[in-house]
């Protein structure tokens, strides 16, 4: 059964820290609250937080080998050798694989570039693909978003007589392929200052490097270009909005309204998004990037990379027209699968296992990422869901994980169960014989039993503390923006409150299906709305107290502005103290990390 309730958790208070913010910065208590709340205690670390800019990027040379590898590939691009791209199917793969592309060819290179096929290739790059650079002429392989674990690819690859420059972001195994240089903020050796680099933004620094060697008066211009493509695939790929990645989803997502990417401003505006309204990392996740991973999950990620390279107009379209149609499929395909997995979990005694492993014949490999994650959010526990193939006697397959379990290393303590496997603690991929299959499911299990409590698998909503609503003002909420793009690890401010007195409760929406509240707080009335949660109507009467989550924003109306709360989650106190009404999960689309 899926949980039956959230703990709400509130992060250990440091009011020196939020006093000393509050009064060298000059902002509202809860603006220094809600930095304190994301590790930024010192003035002097707050500004360049508050005020990002491109100054604030790391030196690309620090990254491990980046020397050798820009070295090379700027010899390579001058003495028009050939080189080719190798990337990965999803969002993060093509759009890596389009900025190097995009970039190459802006400096004179020579360039070739594959995606694989998820069906016909497989993840990460294959002898087959080496053996496709040689018939081209290919003088030189550079990887994107894949690589690091090809070891014996990049052993055919050097025996073929072709130089490999690796640049990814996933984990490495115990030994590094031999390649000519080897780009990855996550080699046990890198002082790089920043791990969480998606595999586009490897390849940014890696260009900017490049750029750097041949043409030092056009540094600011690429950077200007190309930030774009690198937060599209940073924010796809579900990155940590903090650090790089901030400034880069900052001022990418601030070109990309008006992009000069025929095929990018194509896909904006194919999808009819507001025009009037900014992009954001949320649009991003949930508008955008899944027409990219869709295309790469049924069909070929091929089609989503030539979207980025076009440059004729009706061939964007058609492309565009393309990945929305196959989008809703794979909406469908999901569902089927979705629904056959829940009946599985129904045959479950989840009391005796941390970890849920779901396999069956006739599942998309495309597509059971995204159900693993579905029956992660619903069960609260690692899920691993896999295609079984018949003819071939092999199984295939996406993982993802919950906070306190690193998928990547309980999938390394059961290794001897899996032909291949790859990814980091939150998401990976998998293969095996179907006949070894049991074995694995009670060997991960029996290692999650070390590493899973209980209480770890009770789901936890982090807020920022709970208040009374009238706290928020105006002027407080204009202040927020400053800490915007929100996304992974640097979330949108949320606060809770205690015992609010229902004033008013209805539904709204064209089906009526959204929740209209109105509480009493400390300085009046304030409007709340619940989207998607009006079935919590039958259970709320006025004056009846609740407990609420919730998101703030302004709404103008009338020339007034005022501060409005999004319902996340709303709890009805008992006489008992007991709280008796929570609401359903809401399962968003959205993009998820695409690892094999």
């Amino acid at each position: 059964m899926p949980p039956s309730h959230t703990i709400w958790i509130e992060p250990q208070r440091d009011e020196s820290a939020e006093a000393l913010l509050t009064r060298e910065l000059g902002v509202h208590p809860l603006t220094a609250r809600l930095l304190v709340n994301r590790d930024i205690r010192d003035p002097d670390a707050a500004y360049p937080y508050l005020n990002p800019n491109l100054g604030n990027l790391h030196d690309p040379l620090l990254l491990p080998d980046m020397d050798k590898a820009s070295h090379r590939l700027a010899d390579a691009i001058k003495n028009h050798e050939r080189i080719f791209v190798h990337g990965d199917y999803d969002a993060d793969g093509v759009t890596s694989t389009a900025l190097y592309v995009r970039a190459i060819e802006a400096l004179g290179g020579d360039v070739i570039y594959r995606v694989p096929h998820r069906k016909k290739h497989g993840y990460d790059i294959k002898d087959d693909a080496v053996q496709y650079a040689y018939e081209k002429q290919a003088r030189l392989i550079l990887t994107t978003d894949c690589g690091i674990q090809a070891v014996k690819t990049v052993d055919f690859a050097n025996q073929m007589g072709i130089p490999v420059i690796i640049t990814d972001h996933h984990e490495p195994g115990p030994n590094l392929p031999k390649a000519h240089a080897v780009v990855n903020p996550h080699r046990h050796d890198s002082t790089y200052p920043f791990s969480s680099l998606a595999g586009v933004g490897v390849a940014f620094k890696t260009m900017q490097a490049v750029v750097r060697l041949m043409r030092p008066e056009l540094e600011r211009r690429f950077l200007d270009r190309y930030l774009e493509l690198a937060a599209l695939g940073t924010i796809a790929d579900v990155m940590p909005l903090t650090g790089e990645n901030r400034v880069i989803a900052r001022f990418g997502l601030d070109t990309m309204r008006q992009t000069k990417l025929l095929g990018l401003s194509t896909l904006v505006h194919g999808i009819n998004l507001d025009p009037n309204k900014p992009i954001t990392p949320q649009t991003v996740s949930f508008q955008v990037a899944p027409k990219i991973n869709a295309i790469g999950r049924l069909d070929a990620a091929e089609l989503a990379l030539e979207l980025l390279l076009t440059r004729e107009r009706p061939r964007a379209e058609e492309l565009v027209a393309k990945l929305v149609e196959t989008t809703e499929e794979r909406r469908t395909v999901e569902a089927q699968i979705l629904a056959e997995a829940e009946e599985q979990v129904k045959g479950m005694d989840l009391s005796t296992r941390k970890v849920i492993v779901l396999a069956a014949p006739g599942w998309h490999t495309g597509v059971v990422g995204i159900v693993a994650q579905r029956i992660r959010e619903r069960h609260w526990r690692p899920a691993i869901v896999l295609c079984l193939d018949e003819a071939t006697g092999t199984g295939k397959g996406s993982a993802r994980s919950i906070d306190g379990f690193d998928l990547h290393a309980g999938l390394v303590a059961c290794g001897e169960h899996l032909d291949t496997f790859g990814g980091h603690k939150a998401a990976a991929g998998l293969s095996l014989a179907t006949a070894n299959l049991p074995a694995f499911d009670a060997a991960l299990n029996a290692y999650a039993a070390t590493v899973l409590t209980d209480d770890d698998l009770v789901p936890r909503e982090k807020h920022d503390g709970w208040i009374d609503p009238s706290e928020i003002t105006p002027e407080a909420m204009e202040e927020w923006s400053w800490l915007a793009p929100y996304g992974m690890e640097n979330p949108r401010p949320r606060f809770a409150s205690r015992k609010l007195c229902v004033r008013g409760v209805g539904r709204m929406g064209a089906e009526q299906q959204h929740l209209q509240l109105r509480v009493g707080t400390g300085q009046g009335i304030r409007r709340c709305v619940g989207w998607r949660l009006a079935s919590l109507a039958d259970n709320l009467a006025v004056g009846q107290s609740v407990d609420l989550l919730y998101d703030a924003k302004l709404n103008h109306f009338n020339g007034t502005t005022s501060v409005e709360l999004e319902i996340k989650a709303c709890l009805a106190c008992g006489d008992d103290g007991v709280d008796t009404v929570v609401p359903d999960d809401v399962l968003d689309e959205q993009a998820d990390v695409d690892v094999a």
